[in-house]
């Protein structure tokens, strides 16, 4: 079925890039029709993997609205994981659009998060976001990305409010105990600079994994960041379930540090694809009292609410959010 003026739109991450049509519907709503998911390392360069989604759904949208994991200057996106450098001028001139908007990863999933409904949250520390103060906007994925969602300006809508993108992500890691110590010792053998990304990403989560086996002299058994989830699921005392505890609680101090230099006194939204799989250990973790504990900072936070993005597409929402 064709769907009436679709703009196109994608989430172009380090591993994967997605794509989809959306249109608004009669009621205001963003619906998303035909998505398709295919990895990064299928096509050279980001023409190409437009070019593929275009010819499979013959379909020629003039309108697109796409999110790319990197900092955007002027109309121009220069991915980090991946050496694809994306313009806006370019894909006009290339596939004909009328507009082409780029924008990076966690400006459209802040932008999403400002429009999914509240079933599509997890809670974890208690509270409703306050849209009249800053709200900051994390995740690990391939990455680690981080962005501020500002108050709306006196007659714009929320949806419209400013948001700044970040690359907060390669702020250095600040160690909170012994082990995280160690980590940091362990880590710092084979990397000059251990950012909260080094540890907090898909790749990290495994990095993290190894650096504990070799702390405390076990044997690893995970090759994968996803197999550490089904071992640490399988063995509440093993390494994989210690390592994804010390993730959690790395990632709570990190929020608490994200929450005092962006002023998010509104609140602090977790997304990125890791975060969907340690959802389920997240209340057991230490992440509240990590968040939490910011020495002579730590009344700002107190009060703060934490929640984790479990809807899937909010980066193709906020993606299309910016066009339609």
């Amino acid at each position: 079925m064709a769907v009436k003026d679709p703009v196109l739109v994608g989430d172009i991450g380090g591993t994967n890039v997605r794509f989809a049509l959306a249109e608004r519907t009669d009621a205001g709503a963003i619906a998303l029709h035909k998505s398709e998911r295919h990895p990064v390392r299928n096509f050279p360069n980001f023409d190409a993997a437009v070019s593929a989604y275009l010819d499979s759904i013959s379909e020629t949208p003039t309108r697109a609205s796409f999110a790319f994991a990197g900092p955007k200057f002027d109309d121009e996106i220069r991915m980090t994981n991946t050496e694809w450098i994306v313009s806006e001028r370019k894909l006009r001139d290339n596939f004909g659009f009328n507009e082409a908007i780029v924008m990076n990863d966690f400006v459209a999933l802040a932008r999403g998060a400002m429009v999914i409904p509240d079933e599509g949250f997890q809670s974890v520390i208690p509270g409703e976001f306050d849209r009249s103060k800053n709200i900051a906007v994390l995740g690990p994925g391939t990455g680690l990305g981080l962005s501020c969602v500002l108050p709306p300006l006196p007659g714009q809508s929320l949806r419209d409010r400013q948001i700044v993108a970040t690359e907060g992500g390669h702020i250095g890691f600040a160690p909170q105990t012994p082990i995280q110590r160690q980590v940091l010792d362990r880590l710092s053998r084979d990397i000059i600079y251990v950012s909260f990304e080094t540890i907090l990403s898909g790749p990290g989560f495994l990095r993290l994994y190894l650096a504990l086996c070799d702390i405390w002299d076990e044997s690893p058994v995970c090759q994968k960041e996803t197999e550490i989830i089904d071992a640490g699921l399988a063995d509440e005392t093993g390494v994989a379930r210690k390592c994804i505890d010390v993730f959690c609680n790395i990632l709570g101090g990190y929020g608490g540090n994200v929450a005092l230099g962006l002023g998010a006194a509104g609140g602090v939204c977790i997304g990125g694809g890791v975060s969907r799989h340690i959802a389920p250990f997240i209340n057991d973790s230490d992440f509240k009292s990590h968040f939490r504990s910011r020495g002579s900072g730590s009344w700002f936070v107190q009060d703060i609410p934490v929640k984790i993005i479990m809807a899937h597409f909010t980066a193709l929402y906020g993606a299309a959010s910016a066009a339609i």
